[in-house]
Formats: structure tokens, C-alpha cells, sequence
């Protein structure tokens, strides 16, 4: 029940799966925020310990909770070991929570810095989002939010599996009482009592509301259900539950309903008429359930969709299932699944509250339904977008007629519920059938496979360790051993290193930082390749790539090809670009199309210049990240530590860990095992 709880798209499992062969960092700025002793004994506590991996769905965990893969810790660890884990993995959410409250100007003491960091490090940083209920106590509140709006912030991310978790709920309350009360200690339980409501086939924005034990509800939510009246909340026998009732223990109610409202033919709604022309659109999905009025029973048809209502309402009519939510609110489960299906990318629904673009809609159904960009000579005089274009085509949209008799589809204005009435229906109804195609699932994410990439065809049976080196049984797969390095190994006797069995080397040669983004060499780059070269090793190189455009993908290709004047290399020059999982890091966000067109920019030039073009990637970022289909003619350099890789397609490298023991070598090294007589290439 740990860091699946809330399965939001910037999530942890991808954050925990970024595996830098040697990262850049950039320095500055005052001392940062630590958490305090108190505040790891405080996570130790809730967390518990286990000295062996054990696995919680699709990731792995040892000690105080710490992210691992399958088999690094084959002997387990003891509570020394796991504290020194955990110190670790909590210096970055030290870094996102104080990124956060740099950004955002917040001043916290330490007990709620600690608490914050404990909350982060059980959930991750997507309650930094900016639909986000917490972001909003500590940022827009301003100290103006009472306890109790700050105990429901923190208490609502108490899910496991779509369902309350009371695991959840006990450590929720006491990380609220140490945000409020520099408490470390007692819990909330004592002091709070929850009601979680069950809505049945209706909607509720929030599922479970925290009161303070001994006084009365006050003001209830309010439930929705298409063609249903709302009629309060009861008890599973029946009694009612109204605002003067007590808090006095954690309950379960239901909604209940006046029964199904009364449609009259010529008018679904009082403020809409048989003479409106989104009257028919209307009728039908009301009818039907897909679209239902406010409370005071009007359409309101005139008033602009946001965000989560036309993700859901377009998923829905494009054949998705119910969405579950994914984070507080409502829709964050169809914002989870339109990114994950490659629909739309986070930064641009950010809010899910916030109106959307006319353009956004086309995209989203566009791609909803299997469309692609359509090329036709445009009929609207404001736009030539290809999946306005493509809709168009299918029959989806019309456009308007202005005074001038031009047709327009103001692609950046909002959309109403009676334009959007039209398009859900004319979706349900364009006889459009939409081809499933074979998918993968990552983690949260199901991606389409990409028919045109090559399939891994490596028997993880005959992979095994010998000399603390990685070996591949095989007679048609020529292999070799080898590491990656950078200034962070310091000083190598590059002879050791040769007679340890190592043949090839890819050495860091510079990097650009991922903050200010600067271009600058590695220290060691000169006597590493040097080393190597003189040594008689097979050696590469790559750079660690920050790049957001093309122009920045092709000055660091300049500043490798200046770099490496003189060095005659025979392994490949690496495109290193890896995901940073802080909103402080400038490549936060970046599209898939941008990336890929950095990755095959710098490619071409190294492939131009005579030389190997090779591209780094994990696993998020070779199935979320890259388009994988766009990168012809390229190796792969893939990452996972673990005792057999596990990625859908090929790849001509692996990295297989970080904590490799070489000779001539002080400390960890990443390895990798060469797969040089496998050249199946996209």
C-alpha cells in the first residue's frame, strides 16, 4: 500500500526509475532545508522496516521504504544500512519540497518542513500540482486556512487501490498534527473522525471528509447523478446523517436519490428549447446519461467546459472506460490516462479546473479516435491545425460562419457544453471504429507497441554474473564488458581496469545543467580517454544532454565533435538526455516531439562526422519519453539495474548497475555488458 496510492502521471515509480550513468548538478543558492532527526524517526516509524526487498505492485522496496530493484540486496540489509538508504532517497524529496517552497515563497518551520517531507516521500511530489488541494492551503491560504481545511489538504491522499486505506488515514492524521503542532508523537486519530461517502452510481468530488471529533457536521457535500434528484446521505440501515449530526466515529453513508427526474420531450431543461440547435445533441446524451444539468436543474449551455469535463466526456465517447481518480480530484484519472495514451501532454492541462482551447478538444478527440493529422487543403480561415483538419473530415466538427461569411473554428477560445454536446455525439455516432492496438504497461502508463521497432530477442535465462561481470550465454550474440565513467570516479589506473577484464569504456565528455543550462566539459575527460585509449581499451563517450531545442541539441554536438579533435575512438558517442525529476529543472515537461528531434539532430551530426550515434534511455523514458518509432538507424543504450533486463525492444547495450566493483577503481562504477554482434537497428 505504498507509492501506488495515487497513481498521478508525474509519479514515482517513473521519477525512481531514472538511473543517470553520471548525472550533472549545478550549485548555488543558500543552505536548504534538512529534515530533522525527529523527522526520520517519524518516517521510520510509519514506513517499518524489512530487511529484505519486497514488492508493493510493479516496484521494489527495502529498509524504511526505499525504492530498489529485484535483486540488489540478495543478503538484505540491516537497519543501519536501510537508514543510510533512506537518508539518501530522502535528500531529493528534501530538494523538491524546498524547491517548492523556494518557488513559491513559503516559510515553514521545521516541524512542517518534516512533515512535508514525509508526506512526499510516502506519495510523491504530485501534490505540487497546481490543481492540488495542499498546494493551494500553502500557497493561496496565506495562513488563512483553519486547521481543519489543512488536516482534509493533507487527510484525502489516504487511497490504496481506489479504496480508503486506514494504514493511510492513521499516518495522514499524524503527518496533520506535525504540520499543525509540531506533534511528532500522539496521531490524530484521537482528535479527528471521518465520514466516507459512498456515492454509488453518482459523483462526488471528494470521497472522505475529516471533522473534529465531538462537534457537529456542519454543511455536507452533495452528490451528482445524472437524471437523479440528490436527497442526502444515510447510514447503511437507513437513518439519516444531516449537518447537526455529531462526529463522534468514522462511518460509512450513502447516498441516497428522489428518483429519476422527469424528462419532457420538447424540453430536457428549462433553459433549453426545441428551437436551440444544440437542442437534439443535448436530449440524447441527457437521456442517455452522459450529460447531466446543475443542481438547480438548468443545462447552462452557454457556460465554458473546463478540463476535466471534456477529458472525461471525450475518453468516455471515444470507448475508454470509467476513469477512477488518481489524485484529488475527480478527473485526475482520464488527465492520467490521456497523457499515458500519448493524447495530450501534462503541461498543457495542468489545471484541471481551467477552461480548455478549442484546439486542445480537436487533439485530444483526434487522437481519442486513432486519427491522424489530416493534410487537405484547410475550410476555416483562422486555422490549418491537422487534427482540427482531420475531424473535420470525419464529420466531427463544423465551424461557424462569421459576418463575412468566413468559416472559423477559433481554435484558441473555449468551448461551450452545447459545442461540445455536439461533438461527444457526433463521436458516439460517426460509425468510426477504433482499431485496438497491441499495448504495453508501464507502471501506470499503457502505451501502443511501435510495430516498426525491433523486439528484444535476448533469452534472460542465459544471462548470468561471472568475475562480477555480466555474461550472455550465447553462440550468435558476440558480447564484451564494460563500464561508463565520469570526474565523479576521480583518479583510474586504467591498467587495473584492462586487467580486470573490462574492454570498452564510454567516458562522460561534458554535460549541460539542467537548471541554468550551461555547456561544460568533465574534468576528466582528457586523462580518462587518455587512460583508456593508452590502456588498449575499446573506448566511447557520451554527453549528458539538457537540450529543449534543436539549436541546443546541435551546439552540444559542436562541443562533443571540438572535444574529441585528436582521439580516435571505435565505440559509439552517446546521446545522454535523462529525465530530472524536479519542476525547478528546465527540461521539465518537455514533449515527446521536442525530444526526439534533439535526439536525432545530435545523431546526425555524429553519424555525419564519421562516428557511431548511440542513444541513452531508461525505461520511462524509452516507453513515455521518446518516440522510439522516429529514431532510424540508432543503437540503444538501455538502463536497468537488475539481474536480467526486461525492456519490449531491442537495444545493443545495457546498463545493468550503478554499483559495480572494478579494479583500479575506487568505489562504484556503472557497468555494462555490449551486445557487438547484435546489430538489429530501428
Amino acid at each position: 500500500m505504498k507509492k501506488q496510492i495515487i497513481s498521478i502521471l508525474f509519479t514515482l515509480c517513473i521519477v525512481g526509475s531514472v538511473m543517470p550513468p553520471a548525472g550533472a548538478s549545478e550549485a548555488g543558492g543558500d543552505e536548504a532545508m534538512a529534515i530533522s532527526e525527529a523527522g526520520i524517526r517519524f518516517i521510520e516509524k510509519f514506513e517499518g522496516f524489512s530487511s529484505y526487498e519486497y514488492s508493493d505492485s510493479s516496484q521494489w522496496y527495502i529498509g524504511y521504504g526505499t525504492g530498489c530493484n529485484k535483486g540488489d540486496y540478495p543478503d538484505g540489509v540491516s537497519k543501519e544500512e536501510a537508514e543510510e538508504l533512506l537518508r539518501k532517497a530522502l535528500r531529493e524529496i528534501e530538494d523538491s519540497v524546498g524547491d517548492f517552497i523556494d518557488e513559491n515563497r513559503i516559510e515553514l518551520t521545521q516541524h512542517q518542513f518534516d512533515a512535508l517531507v514525509s508526506f512526499t516521500y510516502n506519495l510523491g511530489t504530485s501534490w505540487m500540482n497546481s490543481s492540488n488541494r495542499l498546494r493551494s492551503c500553502l500557497i493561496d491560504g496565506a495562513g488563512n486556512d483553519t486547521d481543519i481545511e489543512i488536516v482534509n489538504a493533507i487527510g484525502i491522499w489516504c487511497h490504496s487501490g481506489g479504496t480508503i486505506n486506514d494504514l493511510l488515514i492513521e499516518r495522514r492524521l499524524a503527518e496533520a498534527m506535525l504540520f499543525l503542532y509540531d506533534d511528532y508523537e500522539s496521531g490524530g486519530a484521537q482528535n479527528y473522525s471521518y465520514l466516507y461517502f459512498d456515492a454509488g452510481d453518482g459523483h462526488i468530488e471528494y470521497d472522505i471528509v475529516f471533522y473534529e471529533r465531538g462537534k457537529p457536521y456542519g454543511t455536507l457535500p452533495e452528490a451528482e447523478r445524472a437524471g437523479y434528484a440528490f436527497a442526502g446521505w444515510r447510514l447503511d440501515g437507513g437513518e439519516q446523517i444531516g449537518p447537526a449530526g455529531t462526529a463522534a466515529e468514522n462511518r460509512t453513508v450513502f447516498a441516497s436519490w428522489d428518483g429519476e427526474t422527469e424528462t419532457v420531450a420538447q424540453s430536457p431543461y428549462p433553459d433549453v428549447s426545441g428551437k436551440d440547435w444544440f437542442y437534439s445533441y443535448v436530449t440524447e446524451l441527457s437521456n442517455s446519461g452522459v450529460f447531466s444539468g446543475y443542481p438547480d436543474g438548468t443545462f447552462q449551455a452557454s457556460r465554458a467546459v473546463n478540463c476535466g469535463e471534456a477529458l472525461k466526456l471525450i475518453l468516455r465517447a471515444a470507448g475508454f472506460g470509467e476513469q477512477k481518480a488518481a489524485g484529488s480530484h475527480w478527473a485526475s484519472g482520464y488527465q492520467s490516462l490521456a497523457v499515458s495514451k500519448g493524447l495530450v501532454v501534462l503541461k498543457d492541462i495542468p489545471d484541471l479546473n481551467a477552461s480548455i482551447s478549442r484546439r486542445l478538444i480537436a487533439q485530444i478527440a483526434a487522437k481519442a479516435l486513432r486519427l491522424t493529422e489530416a493534410s487537405i487543403a484547410t475550410p476555416f480561415s483562422d486555422t490549418s491545425d491537422g487534427y482540427v483538419l482531420s475531424l473535420f473530415e470525419a464529420g466531427i466538427i463544423e465551424g461557424s460562419r462569421d459576418d463575412s461569411g468566413n468559416l472559423k473554428y477559433k481554435p484558441e477560445s473555449s468551448i461551450t457544453r452545447a459545442e461540445l454536446s455536439a461533438i461527444v455525439w457526433r463521436i458516439n455516432n460517426t460509425g468510426i471504429e477504433i482499431e485496438e492496438k497491441p499495448q504495453i504497461q508501464y507502471g501506470s502508463y499503457s502505451v501502443d507497441v511501435l510495430e516498426s521497432v525491433p523486439v528484444a530477442s535476448y533469452d534472460t535465462g542465459r544471462f548470468y554474473t561471472e568475475g562480477g561481470l555480466m555474461r550472455y550465454d550465447s553462440s550468435e550474440v558476440e558480447t564484451r564488458a564494460g563500464i561508463d565513467v565520469s570526474e565523479y570516479q576521480g583518479k583510474i589506473d586504467w591498467e587495473k581496469v584492462k586487467a580486470s577484464g573490462i574492454e570498452f569504456a564510454i567516458i562522460r565528455l561534458g554535460y549541460r545543467g539542467y537548471t541554468e543550462g550551461g555547456i561544460y566539459p568533465d574534468s576528466c575527460f582528457d586523462s580518462n580517454i587518455k587512460g583508456a585509449l593508452d590502456a588498449g581499451l575499446e573506448v566511447g563517450v557520451y554527453f549528458f544532454s539538457q537540450a529543449i531545442t534543436v539549436e541546443e541539441a546541435l551546439e552540444e554536438a559542436e562541443f562533443v565533435l571540438t572535444r574529441l579533435e585528436g582521439y580516435h575512438i571505435t565505440y559509439p558517442v552517446v546521446f545522454d538526455w535523462e529525465v530530472i525529476g524536479k519542476s525547478s529543472a528546465r527540461t521539465y515537461g518537455l514533449d515527446t516531439d521536442t525530444l526526439s528531434q534533439c535526439a536525432v539532430a545530435f545523431c546526425d551530426k555524429m553519424a555525419d562526422a564519421g562516428y557511431a550515434p548511440m542513444i541513452y534511455f531508461t525505461s520511462y523514458a524509452g516507453y513515455v519519453k521518446y518516440d522510439l518509432s522516429r529514431l532510424k538507424g540508432y543503437e540503444f543504450w538501455f538502463a536497468q539495474y537488475s539481474a536480467t533486463p526486461s525492456f519490449y525492444y531491442d537495444y545493443q547495450m545495457w546498463q545493468y548497475t550503478s554499483s559495480g566493483k572494478v579494479d583500479g577503481i575506487s568505489g562504484n562504477v556503472d557497468m555494462n555488458i555490449y551486445f557487438s554482434g547484435k546489430k538489429s537497428l530501428v
